[in-house]
């Protein structure tokens, strides 16, 4: 919890405001959705490409940094999730 609400993120306190106050008008559903969506947009490093193709080293580390975010972005979310209770990662039963 210390590291998704407090120190030992690069996410500001404003970004982290930000994203509350949007999860609150959203209903357990959409934020569901939400969170899923910011995973999937963890998934892979395109700042490993980025290198691997020689791009500029300010670039990749841009790249790197937002990349941070958007998985900081996804840990945030998720907590929300659970202090609203919601489950994820649970598998439906479609008998």
């Amino acid at each position: 919890i210390y590291r998704i609400l407090g120190g030992g993120n690069n996410m500001k306190k404003s970004e982290k405001n930000m994203i509350f106050q949007e999860a609150a008008l959203m209903s357990d559903e959409k934020l569901k959705e939400a969170y899923y969506d910011s995973v999937d947009a963890c998934l892979g490093s395109q700042a490993e490409i980025m290198e691997d193709r020689g791009w500029d080293p300010v670039d990749i580390k841009e790249r790197r940094q937002y990349e941070k975010f958007l998985s900081e972005k996804s840990d945030l979310l998720g907590f929300i999730c659970d202090m609203r209770g919601i489950k994820l990662w649970e598998i439906r039963n479609h008998n």
